[in-house]
């Protein structure tokens, strides 16, 4: 009985350059610079400014208050940070009100970190945030992530 060859497969083009950068370590699309969380009465948002050297940086956490809400004058605001990555660390993981810049309608904190070597690392946390109307007060945790680029 005769062997019959081996099938072939023909693999899509962008399925095999995202198989071969994987392969290679490289990562086939860039990881986003912002990450938002999008509610009716506020808008909660962390950003990299990046790409970032070796050593100290920080990403911006940013709250905005829409239509009618403003910032709670008299809510704890703390953003926690998330377990860091390998090769980077949070000088200050907890950050509370007194940490902040804060308005009527939006707020501001910036969470340093510091990378130990060259590479992408997920930087994020949780913030705990409210907003407040003339009839009613929100609390809500926003979850917040990005990833940065050091050099």
């Amino acid at each position: 009985m005769p062997k019959t060859p081996p099938r072939m497969y023909r693999i899509p083009r962008p399925l095999a350059l995202a198989l071969w950068l994987g392969a290679s370590g490289v990562a086939a699309a860039s990881a986003p610079a912002a990450s938002t969380v999008d509610a009716d009465t506020y808008r909660a948002e962390m950003s990299a400014a990046g790409p970032y050297k070796i050593g100290a940086g920080s990403v911006r956490v940013s709250l905005t208050a829409k239509q009618q809400f403003h910032i709670n004058g008299e809510y704890p605001y703390r953003f926690k940070a998330s377990p860091p990555a390998e090769g980077v660390s949070y000088p200050k993981p907890v950050l509370e009100r007194a940490d902040g810049q804060f308005a009527e309608k939006t707020a501001v904190f910036n969470l340093p970190f510091v990378a130990s070597h060259a590479g992408q690392f997920a930087v994020g946390g949780v913030l705990n945030l409210s907003v407040c109307s003339a009839s009613s007060c929100i609390v809500h945790k926003a979850p917040l992530n990005v990833t940065v680029t050091v050099q």
